[in-house]
């Protein structure tokens, strides 16, 4: 804890987050520590920033009403507990200092701190910053709807905007230049997602130099050994399925993840359509049975994402079967 000046304080800063600043409550701790009470230090977060006069600006991120009734009093300075962070990192704070503790908030404060949360970080989800404000999951909802009808919001948000912005970045990294495996432990993003990046780039060209070849085959080696399929291992470094596993064969590489789908490297395609067919008809077996008004609807705009996500490609999966099955001439 250290005392700091009030005049270093940014509390007008965007890191306020009800609705309003209750008069009531500022008079009430004025009058309380001009009889002597100590009230809890203050959390402010600094990040290095400075004012022109070369002072550290503090970011107030839990003690409005305390800072405030401290002004009142002409007090210079306040007690605080100083963390490192951003502004950023002041207001996700913010939205949490008040649940259990202080000046509660009440339902306006929960909605207005709800909003701002969804305008600064629309691709947190909806369970997320319910937790963190300390509301309900439907009132995140309700606040997320208001802001789309509106067009404060944009079209996507929680994790299909996520996904979005991870596939822009990895279409940065692969334009620069940059490697899969670069990609991959910078970014935390699955082979098979690069892969797919680098096909919509037209960027599917090897290096055949005998250092990178070499490099390939060693990073072949690790990732067999660190439990990855012949598949990703294929789709981290940009080669074919056969072409990978020709080269596995090749270098006398064991893949033990095969192991776990299939006896062989090859796999059974017709064994694994089954498993899809199959899959697919136990998720929706009892549909029948769901009483939707009884759905937490917090959860609805995860669970369309994902439905979204997975609906694309079995359509794809189906138009390829389809495809099959016209070329062959087979009934239905």
């Amino acid at each position: 804890m250290e005392r700091i000046r009030l005049g270093h304080i940014a509390f007008d800063a965007g890191t306020q987050i009800r609705e309003a600043i209750s008069e009531q409550v500022v008079a009430d701790y004025a009058e309380r520590m001009a009889d002597g009470v100590e009230f809890p230090p203050v959390v402010l977060f600094a990040d290095g920033c400075c004012r022109t006069d070369g002072s550290v600006i503090y970011y107030l991120a839990d003690g409005f009403h305390r800072v405030q009734a401290s002004v009142r009093n002409q007090f210079v300075d306040i007690t605080a507990e100083v963390r490192a962070g951003t502004k950023d990192d002041a207001l996700w704070f913010a939205l949490g200092a008040n649940k259990a503790n202080g000046h509660r908030m009440t339902e306006q404060d929960k909605q207005h701190a709800v909003s701002i949360a969804l305008r600064t970080w629309p691709e947190r989800l909806n369970r997320e910053i319910a937790e963190q404000v300390g509301c309900s999951h439907s009132l995140v909802s309700k606040v997320a709807n208001i802001l789309n009808n509106t067009g404060v919001a944009g079209e996507l948000r929680g994790r299909a905007l996520a996904n979005h912005k991870k596939r822009e970045a990895i279409r940065e990294m692969v334009t620069a230049g940059a490697q899969s495996i670069e990609i991959r432990d910078a970014l935390h993003a699955h082979p098979t997602v690069i892969a797919e990046v680098r096909r919509e780039l037209g960027k599917v060209t090897l290096d055949r130099s005998k250092e990178a070849v070499s490099k390939r085959r060693d990073r072949m080696r690790e990732m067999a050994s660190e439990g990855f399929t012949s598949r990703q291992i294929a789709a981290e470094l940009g080669l074919s399925d056969e072409g990978c596993r020709s080269i596995l064969r090749e270098e006398g590489i064991t893949v033990p993840a095969d192991a776990v789908t299939g006896k062989t490297l090859r796999h059974d395609a017709t064994r694994i359509v089954e498993h899809i067919v199959m899959d697919a008809e136990n998720l929706t077996a009892d549909v029948h049975l769901i009483d939707f008004s009884a759905l937490d609807r917090a959860q609805i705009a995860d669970w369309l994402d994902s439905l979204t996500q997975s609906r694309a490609k079995l359509g794809a999966f189906i138009k390829r079967l389809t495809q099959e099955q016209k070329q062959h001439g087979e009934a239905a």
